[in-house]
């Protein structure tokens, strides 16, 4: 007897291979690894609902096309992005958040360090709660790029005849 997947599983199952596969290549990204990025992005499933999941790979491919110095074609695909995410079911805060994480990624690609024109209307009067936004988006598109900082060692024991003042 053959058991085949249900519906439900196989959908789960892409959305999950689409958000492992937007995640390395982001991580590639960090690491200045363009071409890796667009490797990985190709484990992604080519067709995605943009609300549910395609948003994260449109994003992540915008990026990788402007790692890989096609600034005006990551510009374009970072707009699309940005005007469609009204479409998701992200929360306001969450796409004010992805919309300024455009720009700061437009802006670094840019030869003088400032977003297009497009981008900046498209994010300047936005504004949202740092404190409300999902810590998986967070985490996944950070604003910055954080270094790992070392741990630091734990302090010596104290010896049991001690005196404390």
């Amino acid at each position: 007897m053959i058991l085949r997947r249900s519906s439900p599983d196989k959908h789960r199952e892409t959305v999950e291979t689409a958000r492992r596969a937007s995640q390395e290549a982001m991580r590639a990204l960090w690491e200045d690894d363009a071409k890796r990025a667009k490797t990985e992005l190709t484990a992604a499933p080519k067709k995605l609902d943009f609300a549910e999941i395609g948003w994260r790979v449109a994003l992540v491919s915008a990026l990788v096309d402007l790692k890989l110095g096609k600034v005006k074609s990551g510009v374009t695909a970072l707009e699309k992005v940005i005007d469609r995410l009204d479409e998701t079911d992200l929360s306001r805060d969450d796409k004010g958040y992805l919309r300024l994480f455009a720009l700061y990624r437009a802006s670094e690609a840019s030869k003088d360090k400032r977003a297009p024109a497009s981008l900046r209307e498209r994010v300047e009067h936005f504004r949202f709660d740092q404190t409300l936004i999902d810590p998986e988006i967070k985490a996944d598109f950070p604003l910055k790029k954080v270094e790992d900082k070392p741990i630091d060692p734990p302090p010596p024991p104290r010896s049991s005849g001690e005196i404390e003042f």
